[in-house]
């Protein structure tokens, strides 16, 4: 059996595919009330909902339950694709059924302690930072209230330097961080950052981790109609922002990450382009010290295999040509010593500057 659970802040609404909705409270009690009625071998689907969802998922996963949690956005659009005369909680729940009976899926786990603590410490470190850049920019337009925002971003500034301190020591405690921290260009934030992403999840291939983070393509192509391709950014867009930094860091200082930066300028990718294929290598890369324990080496970083998909006869990855820029993740062989002049792109594949 498969349930479906819309989940809010007070009230999880439930419902099989053609069964009575009922709904219990999201609390703890109201949670131990609603697995309790269920059978062990029950389905239980739900949309991902920041962190409403999290007690029902968690508190199902402990009690051996199968937990599924989806994409808000996919469930939207079968919602839409099916044509309900109604949007109500209770539609929902049956909807949300529905659709997993007819959706492979991955079944939701756990993740450890430490991820949530280091993301919710590192999202809220770049939501001070943020603010930081804003009041500095009033501080700089208005002289009469400089001295009040300067007081106000000294305050930011201890907040932000207490912050790095827990993220240090939380990241610490984790084995893999140490050999994630000396990735070249990854600093310890962005370290432990990578961290928490790469244990959210069971990634089988680096193929996976980086659609996980929203690095991989949306592909648009019909008859002859070959549309521009583009980033899914279906991921977490903190994740992707600090790859890309660490791309723009670690590709102005000599080693692999710069000479395949030089070769994508040669063949005539923009630089914005270089970077996003930079920062996807860099999560490959990630995703390979995380799941081999292996430390960092830089000669193994331009001959690094990947996916059947993107390889050729000797097992490295294809090169795209600039008028298909994101066809895939491009990288530079030690054996390739030639490289092909630059072609003028269409103006379509180009892609904005925005990477978040």
């Amino acid at each position: 059996m498969t349930i479906g659970v819309d989940v809010s802040k007070d009230t999880l609404v439930c419902s099989e595919r053609n069964g009575p909705p009922f709904s219990h409270a999201n609390s703890s009690k109201g949670v131990k009330r609603l697995l309790c009625q269920l059978e062990s071998a029950t389905i239980i689907a739900m949309e991902a909902t920041g962190r409403y969802h999290r007690l029902l998922a968690d508190t199902a996963c402990s009690m051996g339950f199968t937990v599924i949690v989806f994409n808000p956005k996919d469930v939207s659009r079968y919602a839409k694709s099916v044509s309900p005369r109604a949007s109500t909680d209770p539609i929902a729940a049956r909807v949300i059924a529905e659709f997993a009976s007819i959706r492979e899926y991955r079944p939701y786990a756990s993740p450890p302690a430490f991820v949530d603590a280091l993301k919710n410490l590192v999202r809220t470190r770049a939501g001070l930072v943020k603010h930081r850049v804003a009041l500095r920019n009033q501080a700089g337009q208005h002289s009469h209230i400089a001295s009040l925002l300067r007081s106000a971003i000294a305050s930011i500034n201890q907040s932000v330097s207490k912050l790095d301190q827990d993220i240090i020591k939380v990241a610490e405690s984790v084995p893999e961080y140490q050999l994630l921290v000396k990735v070249k260009g990854f600093g310890e934030l962005t370290a432990a950052y990578m961290t928490a992403m790469l244990a959210s999840g069971v990634f089988r291939t680096s193929d996976a981790f980086v659609a996980f983070i929203g690095l991989d393509l949306r592909v648009r192509e019909s008859g002859k109609h070959k549309g521009r391709r583009k980033l899914s950014k279906r991921g977490d867009p903190e994740a992707r922002r600090l790859l890309y930094m660490a791309a723009l860091a670690t590709s102005q200082q000599p080693g692999p990450f710069a000479d395949l930066r030089a070769h994508y300028l040669e063949r005539g990718f923009t630089k914005t382009e270089a970077a996003v294929f930079i920062a996807r290598k860099l999560a490959r890369v990630a995703w390979a010290i995380y799941t081999k324990r292996q430390p960092y080496c830089a000669d193994r970083v331009l001959g690094q295999p990947v996916s059947p998909s993107h390889s050729t006869d000797n097992g490295m990855e294809t090169i795209p040509s600039p008028s298909n820029a994101f066809a895939a993740p491009p990288a530079l062989s030690r054996s390739h010593s030639t490289v092909r002049p630059a072609r003028q792109r269409r103006s379509a594949s180009q892609p904005s500057g925005k990477t978040t």
